[in-house]
Parts: structure tokens; C-alpha cells; sequence
């Protein structure tokens, strides 16, 4: 086993066990607060499992390998979304998970569909760059504060009533945000290493570009949001689990801005030459996995087909089937 292996190994596992402490301390940092699990999840948790996609958006804007940027930040939003899926899994005929969370989160997964729209007006317009960035990066950025600050006041609007409501509170304030900051520097440290360690490995089999793009690096740098999802799933967090999945993708999205900023020769979506319609084919089928979401948040349906929500199975086969064309497509990441 080489050094790279046993760092991706090491790694995983130290991501794995943080990530579902993270979820823990993330519930008591909710009760001690008074802040929402969904709001917890999308800012918080949201925020500190995206670290590896922004390690890896931001360099790959700065050393100028602009698909490598675009791709990783869409890539990772099928995978968080295929997370849901597995979820479904978990539950088995306890489900669908999708029935179990609030329904302001299909405001969120609008927000998602409309950033992504933005990303594919970016690359197929292709604005004049201001100062070097696509003006569709800072819409972006706009849209992402905007949408962040509707959903606190929708979320705090509903009010907080979840199914561990009658819980007693379990830890202090200070503990749970201790606890939390620890476990969020040990995915963050964790995770940075593990991008490396994937990247290497990559080379050492070869994998080509259609794989590393769409499966590993995505799969890697989504390993902390499973981690907490996993985690959060646990102690019944649904509303946490939904609120990182989708606050993950408008982050993830977010990143493309600051990949914008980083890259030194112009406006990045004007700047992926032959990956602009591969691009364009993994922003769609982001989309189409966001809005089988929200469709399934607000119809609420608790169908399931073997024991398994349909909404997760569905979501789980488009996925796959868009990996699948992606890889054969040979998409240039």
C-alpha cells in the first residue's frame, strides 16, 4: 500500500468520525441556540463540508484548468443529491425521507435550479467580463446572500418543530460549539488531504478524465457531507440532513465565483473550449435531480417500492444513469 492510499485511507476515516460527531454537536448547538436544524444544516454544516470543493474549484481556477473547477462544483451537487437516495435506503419502510422534512426545503432547491440556470447562461452567453469575472459570477454571489437570507426568515417564519422537539437539551452552548469547531477543523484539515491523496492516486492507475471528473473527485470531496448526512440520520435529523444537502449545492455553486476571482485569464465560463457542452449536460441533469426534489418536498408522497421511497430510488437511478452518460461521453474535466 503506498503512502497515498494509506492518506486516503486515514483520511476517509477521520472525515467519517467527525462528520457524524459534527452532526451531534450541530443538534445541540441547535437546541442551546434556538436556531432551526434546517438552518443549522444550510449554513453550518453546509459550509464546513463544502471545504474540500472549495480547495478544489479555487485551485482549479488558479492554475488554470478551468473544467476542472466548473466540473468539480456540478459534479458534487449530483452526488449530494444522490445522497438523498441513500437516506431512502437507510430508512427502509420507515420512509420516504423525503415525506419527513419540512417543506421549506423546496425553497432551497429553488434556489439551487436557479443558480444552476445562472451557471448555464454564463457558459452559453458568455458575458463581457468585468474586471476580468463573468458579471454572471457576481449575480451569482448576489443570489447566493439573497437566497440565504430569504431562507432564515422563511425557516424562523415556520418555526422549528421537528420529531426531537420534546428532547430535553443535552449539552451547553459552549460545548456544542466546541465540539462542533473541533470536528469542523478535522474536516477541514482531513479533507484537503484527501483531495491530494485522490488526485495522486488517480494518476498512479490512470483513471481518465470522464472518471476522475464525474465519480472520484465528486465522490471524494462529497465524503464529508455523507459523513454528517450518515450522522445526522442517527439521531433523527432529517431536517439537518436536507439542510446540508442542498445549502452544499448553493455553496458548491457559490464556489464557481471565487474560482472566477482566482482565474487569471478572463471570465472562467467563458473559458471551458471543448467542455462547454459537457459542462452544460452535468448543470441539466443537476437540475433535473433538484427539481424531482422539490417536487417530492411538496407533494409530501410516501410511495414507496420495496420498502423504498420512490422519490429515492428516482433519484438515485438518474443518477446513476447520469454518471453513466457523462463517462461516455468522455466529458473533459
Amino acid at each position: 500500500m503506498t503512502v497515498s492510499w494509506i492518506t486516503f485511507s486515514l483520511s476517509s476515516i477521520a472525515i467519517i468520525l467527525a462528520g457524524s460527531k459534527l452532526a451531534s454537536f450541530g443538534e445541540g448547538l441547535s437546541k442551546a441556540s434556538g436556531l432551526g436544524q434546517g438552518w443549522i444544516g444550510l449554513l453550518f454544516l453546509a459550509t464546513i463540508t463544502s471545504i474540500p470543493e472549495v480547495t478544489t474549484t479555487v485551485t482549479g481556477g488558479a492554475i488554470n484548468v478551468p473544467n476542472i473547477a466548473v466540473g468539480n462544483a456540478l459534479g458534487s451537487n449530483l452526488f449530494n443529491l444522490a445522497i438523498i437516495g441513500v437516506v431512502d435506503i437507510l430508512l427502509f419502510t420507515k420512509g420516504p425521507f423525503l415525506s419527513k422534512v419540512r417543506s421549506y426545503h423546496a425553497v432551497s432547491g429553488g434556489i439551487v435550479v436557479l443558480l444552476s440556470v445562472l451557471v448555464i447562461l454564463g457558459i452559453a452567453i458568455k458575458p463581457t467580463a468585468i474586471y476580468r469575472i463573468s458579471p454572471i459570477s457576481f449575480i451569482i454571489a448576489l443570489v447566493y446572500v439573497l437566497g440565504i437570507v430569504v431562507l432564515y426568515r422563511i425557516e424562523k417564519g415556520q418555526g422549528e418543530v421537528d420529531e426531537n422537539e420534546n428532547r430535553e437539551r443535552t449539552m451547553s452552548l459552549a460545548r456544542a460549539v466546541s465540539g462542533f469547531v473541533f470536528c469542523a477543523i478535522v474536516i477541514i484539515i482531513a479533507g484537503v488531504f484527501l483531495i491530494h491523496a485522490s488526485k495522486t492516486i488517480s494518476l498512479e492507475f490512470g483513471f481518465s478524465g470522464p472518471f476522475m471528473g464525474a465519480i472520484l473527485v465528486a465522490v471524494v470531496t462529497s465524503l464529508p457531507e455523507l459523513a454528517t448526512s450518515i450522522g445526522a440520520f442517527r439521531i433523527g435529523a432529517y431536517d439537518m440532513i436536507m439542510g446540508n444537502l442542498l445549502g452544499s449545492n448553493m455553496f458548491n455553486i457559490l464556489t464557481i465565483f471565487l474560482a472566477d476571482i482566482a482565474f487569471r485569464r478572463g471570465a472562467i465560463l467563458s473559458h471551458l473550449g471543448g467542455g462547454e457542452k459537457d459542462q452544460l449536460l452535468v448543470a441539466m441533469v443537476g437540475i433535473v435531480l433538484a427539481v424531482i426534489t422539490i417536487v417530492a418536498i411538496s407533494c409530501r408522497s410516501r410511495r414507496r417500492i420495496v420498502g423504498i421511497g420512490a422519490s429515492g430510488i428516482l433519484i438515485l437511478a438518474t443518477y446513476l444513469a447520469s454518471v453513466y452518460l457523462i463517462s461516455s461521453r468522455e466529458i473533459h474535466f
